[in-house]
């Protein structure tokens, strides 16, 4: 990523979209498209570092976009025992009740339509 943030670290996609990690879809969505507007390549001259916070502000949006990559780097970022890992979750399977043949099954006949 473009600058690196105040611990050396690149900073992570929740500071490159300047939203909360508590944030919604919406949010993010609404963040991502703010910035990529004033950032976009098109819209203004050509910046050397403009081109790389544009770069970072997709990639940030590409992993928190998708359910399945937030959730995983937010397991990342958060380690187990403070709130993230994943934890087994024990399922309970029932068997599914037999069908009841004492019912005449759904019949369903020609449909008419009268001219009214």
């Amino acid at each position: 990523m473009a600058g690196l943030g105040p611990s050396g670290r690149a900073p992570g996609p929740y500071a490159v979209l300047g939203v909360e990690p508590t944030a919604s879809a919406g949010q993010i969505t609404s963040a991502y498209r703010g910035l990529v507007r004033a950032l976009h390549p098109d819209a203004g001259p050509a910046d050397s570092e403009a081109g790389e916070r544009f770069r970072d502000v997709v990639a940030a949006y590409t992993t928190l976009h998708d359910p399945v990559l937030r959730a995983a780097y937010d397991d990342a970022r958060l380690g187990p025992g403070r709130g993230g890992g994943a934890r087994p979750v024990r399922v309970r399977l029932r068997p599914a009740p037999a069908p009841r043949y004492d019912e005449p099954p759904l019949r369903v006949g020609p449909t008419r339509w009268s001219a009214g």
